[in-house]
């Protein structure tokens, strides 16, 4: 039976969606997480061969070489700056593990096999809202511990944002470009409402206002995008509701800026350092002012942690770990890698927003592609500055779903070259083909 990496890919998207409600509502150990680094170092080398695609590749070409022209110049300077070995590797693994799976997805999958895995993504939210109301309703848990398929450990909500922002985004693209019903667009929509209200999500209300604005301004503007607005007022004014009648003190602080801003601004849950401000306390605590720490930061993993593996636990984060510097992926990338790094891996995201508005006109009829993987860059430029999920497994999700567009073009040009090879005349020779006895 020979395994193939397309099914590999599947399964590191399944198992990423189970194995968080396994460890911790069905109680398997939680070292059958890394289950999904084994799985990625198996595809890592089968992607090998695929690596002539990535640089022959005249569409996305600059983007490749961009991508990992970053990851390598991060990694080799970190080691350079005698940053140890192992704290790199780690860091490689929280980082960069991703952007290579997006790689994996693009030039392994077709249009089929995305598609496919999109639409389980969507059933996905039947067994989700399961989870939830069992560990609201029966098991007793509440806020930051109800996270759905993903869990009750403290946080878990991170990876359930996540989750409902991009199956939300994805049937509101769908809708707005005439390729999904009324019907899903309210399930998804409502039921994330739900799901956000019970896990106190305060944060996915926002994101449901800048997924409407974009799905509709980035679509072709028609008389379905007026109906996309008006169910997603009408959705923002049942989910408040629901809020206020769950958690008043949220929906109170959602509906006042001066609270938003005070929101953002404090401590919370020992997190030390808050979400508006992780540059100026870094600076203050650590970096003293200094230019080249500001610039560069203490090294690529110099203050990585780890409670499995010794050999990637920082001095730093042994002594510093109670700032919960980690919970912030700005306040971690900023300590690491300074002002550059984190314009260099924003500059990810906004390459492929750019790249996709380019290829939007070009190839019309898969334009929802691309106006999914812009609404998805940026909910992960939000995300990068709410929590650190673009560091943790949920990430494996979201860079699958940047990779869509890649697939779906790539898939494009070969029928365009498909199509070109059949129109051509067949030239006729005028020299007779000699009869071999």
């Amino acid at each position: 039976m020979v395994i193939k990496q397309k099914h590999l890919i599947e399964f590191q998207i399944y198992y990423l969606l189970i194995v968080e409600a396994l460890i911790d509502l069905v109680h398997f150990p939680s070292i059958i997480r890394y289950v999904l680094d084994a799985n990625f170092i198996f595809m890592f080398f089968l992607m090998l061969p695929k690596i002539k695609d990535m640089i022959n590749d005249k569409i996305f070409k600059p983007f490749n070489y961009y991508a990992i022209g970053y990851m390598f110049a991060i990694a080799a300077f970190s080691i350079i700056r005698r940053t140890p070995l192992g704290q790199v590797m780690w860091a490689v693994r929280n980082n960069y593990f991703f952007i290579i799976f997006l790689f994996m997805c693009a030039y392994t999958l077709r249009t089929n096999d995305v598609k496919r895995i999109l639409k389980n993504l969507v059933y996905f939210q039947f067994f989700n809202m399961v989870c939830v109301l069992y560990e609201y309703f029966v098991l007793g848990y509440y806020g930051d511990n109800v996270g759905g398929m993903f869990g009750t450990a403290s946080g878990c909500n991170g990876y359930l944002n996540i989750y409902i922002s991009i199956i939300t985004a994805y049937v509101f693209v769908l809708y707005s470009n005439k390729k999904a019903t009324l019907q899903t667009l309210l399930f998804v929509v409502f039921s994330s409402i739900i799901v956000a209200a019970l896990s106190e999500l305060k944060f996915f209300y926002i994101e449901l206002v800048v997924i409407v604005i974009l799905a509709t301004v980035l679509s072709s503007v028609n008389a379905k995008s007026g109906i996309v607005v008006i169910v997603a007022v009408l959705t923002l004014f049942v989910g408040l509701q629901v809020l206020t009648a769950l958690d008043p003190g949220s929906a109170e602080l959602l509906q006042d800026f001066d609270q938003i801003d005070e929101y953002t601004k404090s401590s919370y849950g020992g997190q030390i350092i808050a979400r508006a401000t992780p540059f100026s306390q870094i600076n203050k605590y650590f970096f003293d002012n200094s230019v080249f720490y500001n610039l560069f930061g203490y090294g690529f993993g110099a203050c990585e942690s780890s409670e499995t593996f010794g050999w990637a636990n920082s001095a730093f984060s042994v002594k510093y770990g109670f700032l919960q510097y980690r919970n912030l992926s700005t306040s971690m990338l900023f300590v690491e890698t300074g002002y550059i790094g984190i314009a260099a891996f924003m500059a990810v995201f906004v390459f492929i927003f750019v790249l996709a508005q380019k290829l939007k006109q070009k190839y019309a009829n898969i334009r929802y592609s691309y106006v999914f993987a812009q609404v998805v860059s940026v909910i992960v430029i939000m995300n990068i500055w709410y929590n650190s999920s673009i560091r943790r497994e949920i990430a494996y999700l979201t860079f699958f779903c940047l990779s869509v567009f890649i697939v779906q073009t790539r898939d494009e040009e070969r029928q365009r070259l498909s199509e070109m090879i059949k129109t051509q005349p067949v030239k006729k020779s005028y020299f007779k083909k000699k009869r071999v006895y």
